[in-house]
C-alpha cells in the first residue's frame, strides 16, 4: 500500500535558545528522502515569546512552499489562532525552562474567554503541559480539540497520560520521539484515530520517525489513519 503522509509536527526558522536555526532547505530534503507529502512548520517558542514576527514568517513560507502547513505559536497574551493557520501551538504556557507548568495561568480571569474563542475556530492545538496542568485544562476546555506531542512524554509518563485521557474523545495524541511500543499501546488502547503521526524536527528525523509507524502489527487502513488522515479531519482539509 502506497501511504499518503503528512508530518504534524516540525519546527521551522530560528531558536533562540538553541542557536539554531531550521531551514526550508533541510525540511524539503527530509521529506523527499522518506516520501512524505506534507509538513506542518511550527514556530520555535524561544522565538516566537520574543516576538510574534515568527508567525508571520511561518505563514509567508506556506505561501511559498505547497507541501508546508501553517501552525500558530499561541504566544504568553493568549492571542486566538487565526484563520489562515491549520492549528495551533501551546507550549508550556509562562512556564520555566520549558519543562514546567505555571498553575497561575489556569486562574487567569482571561482564559476562560479564551478557551471559549479558541474552541469557536475549531482549530486543533499541541498542547504541551505536565499532565496535572493538562488535566485541569481539558476540563476546562472540552470543545477544543488537543493534541498532546511525544505521547505525553516530555510532560510525564505517556502510560499516565493514557490512562487519564483514553475516554477524552477531544484529546489527540501525536507520535514524535516516542517508543514504536508505547505508540502499538496507544493505538490498542484509544484506536488509531485519536493518533498522528509527528517527527518534531530537529529533535529527531522524519527518516527515524516514519519507520515506528510503518513496521506497527496494525492493519494498513489504521496506518493511513495516523500518517494523514486523522490530520485531514483534524485540520478539515481536503488533503
Amino acid at each position: 500500500m502506497d501511504f499518503e503522509i503528512i508530518d504534524s509536527h516540525t519546527h521551522w526558522g530560528p531558536s533562540i535558545t538553541l542557536g539554531t536555526n531550521i531551514s526550508t532547505r533541510e525540511l524539503l530534503s527530509q521529506k523527499e528522502e522518506t516520501g512524505i507529502r506534507r509538513a506542518v512548520i511550527i514556530p520555535f517558542p524561544s522565538t516566537a515569546i520574543m516576538s510574534n514576527e515568527i508567525n508571520l514568517r511561518v505563514l509567508n513560507e506556506c505561501k511559498k512552499i505547497p507541501a508546508f502547513i501553517p501552525y500558530f505559536y499561541i504566544r504568553e497574551d493568549f492571542p486566538v489562532i487565526p484563520e489562515e493557520y491549520a492549528g495551533g501551538k501551546w507550549h508550556w504556557m509562562r512556564g520555566w525552562q520549558d519543562s514546567a507548568s505555571n498553575y497561575k495561568v489556569l486562574d487567569d480571569q482571561e482564559l476562560p474567554d479564551f478557551i471559549t474563542r479558541l474552541a469557536a475556530t475549531g482549530k486543533p492545538i499541541i498542547f504541551e503541559e505536565e499532565l496535572s496542568f493538562t488535566e485541569r485544562f481539558v476540563d476546562m476546555a472540552p470543545d477544543i480539540k488537543l493534541i498532546i506531542p511525544h505521547l505525553g512524554l516530555l510532560g510525564g509518563n505517556p502510560l499516565d497520560f493514557l490512562r487519564s485521557f483514553k475516554g477524552k474523545e477531544n484529546v489527540y495524541f501525536d507520535t514524535a520521539l516516542a517508543a514504536k511500543s508505547t505508540i502499538l499501546e496507544f493505538v490498542r488502547s484509544v484506536g488509531p484515530e485519536r493518533l498522528l503521526f509527528g517527527s518534531d524536527i530537529p529533535f529527531s528525523s522524519m527518516k527515524n520517525e516514519v519507520p515506528k509507524v510503518l513496521t506497527l502489527p496494525i492493519p494498513d487502513e489504521e496506518k493511513q489513519l495516523i500518517l494523514s488522515t486523522n490530520f485531514l479531519r483534524l485540520t478539515k482539509r481536503d488533503g
